[in-house]
């Protein structure tokens, strides 16, 4: 369902689109942990129930970002992300379905209890993982890859880090219009928090709500270091995506300061991307337990430790708070432990 569109239908004819999720995702009010916290409500906005095979927050970009390469006549797919990368395992996965050929450019990052699946997963549909020292190097590699490519460079579609160019951002522009008819015959939340890595996800939320005329501010936890997530890096974002969608449709009007209704909040990080602090660990267990909804600890988990945190020093008092589930709940397959590794390279190989 794109309720982006269906209110700007300048967008269908402009925007290459290819549906991969089942949408809406629900909106659950969370009462067990809402009364934990103390809070007069609290909601959860399902988003790892976006699809199958795979769910979670990155299938709402990739049908913009997918759309375009398959408009383009591409056949070949090269993206970027640490290790265990929930972006890169979601891109190859609908990829291949799609019949492209999928290339993960990969980055180090520490262990954790996700990354061996991911990689079997990998190893299971096909993708092709290539190393890379840095950002540098890793757009480097990019670029080698698409001049060796067999068809042509042409035909290689590169999908930025996260998805987060302004076209993905628009996924959750759409996600944003979403929530509004959803809460048609609610009140709209006052805060909504989210993990914010590659910053798409967050951007497009504060950027759709203020289109939507919603009055609720994004609190965007950040879970990965600067340089990559800065406030000039989401004004940028914002700005482009805004101008972007303007020059489709006029009828979407250009915003001005894109923090009237955005915050980032970096004191949430810890000492890095996928390093996980003692919030973290409770924030998991404590929604596990009311809600039965398992969190990682890389970004999920980080977003739900600020609203708790909030929560408790009572800055949502007589508020209402909706936390965004931007992490897949849709089960691996079963056969992950019994798939051959042994086409995985070596550089992943202390991860098994």
């Amino acid at each position: 369902m794109n309720t982006l569109a269906a209110r700007y239908p300048k967008l269908l004819l402009e925007l290459p689109f290819l549906t991969l999720t089942r949408l809406p995702t629900p909106l659950d009010r969370a009462e067990d942990l809402g009364a934990d916290l103390g809070l007069e409500a609290l909601w959860i906005k399902r988003d790892d129930l976006t699809g199958e095979p795979y769910g979670g927050n990155k299938l709402r970009k990739l049908e913009y970002l997918l759309g375009d390469a398959r408009q383009r006549d591409c056949d070949a797919i090269v993206t970027f992300g640490a290790v265990g990368s929930n972006h890169v395992l979601a891109t190859a996965i609908y990829a291949q379905l799609l019949g492209f050929e999928c290339y993960g450019i990969l980055t180090d990052q520490p262990v954790t209890p996700y990354v061996a699946q991911t990689l079997r997963y990998h190893a299971s549909i096909g993708t092709r993982l290539v190393p890379a020292r840095g950002y540098s190097d890793s757009l480097a590699t990019a670029e080698q890859i698409a001049r060796d490519h067999a068809s042509g460079p042409d035909k290689v579609c590169q999908i930025p880090w996260g998805g987060s160019s302004w076209r993905g951002t628009v996924g959750f522009v759409n996600a944003a219009f979403e929530l509004a008819d959803q809460l048609k015959h609610a009140e709209a939340p006052d805060r909504i928090y989210v993990a914010c890595g590659t910053m798409g996800t967050a951007v497009g939320l504060a950027l759709g709500l203020r289109i939507a005329q919603l009055p609720t501010e994004v609190v965007a936890v950040q879970v990965v270091p600067t340089p990559v997530t800065t406030e000039a890096n989401m004004r940028r974002l914002f700005e482009e995506t805004n101008r972007e969608l303007h020059a489709i449709d006029d009828e979407i009007p250009l915003l001005d300061d894109p923090f009237a209704n955005l915050t980032l909040r970096p004191e949430f990080l810890g000492p890095g991307y996928a390093e996980v602090t003692a919030e973290c660990r409770e924030a998991c267990a404590l929604i596990a337990g009311t809600e039965s909804l398992q969190l990682d600890t890389t970004y999920t988990g980080k977003g739900l430790a600020a609203l708790i945190h909030d929560a408790r020093a009572g800055e949502l008092a007589g508020r209402h708070a909706l936390f965004w589930n931007t992490y897949n709940s849709t089960p691996f397959p079963n056969t992950l432990n019994k798939v051959d590794t042994s086409s995985l390279p070596d550089f992943v190989r202390p991860y098994l």
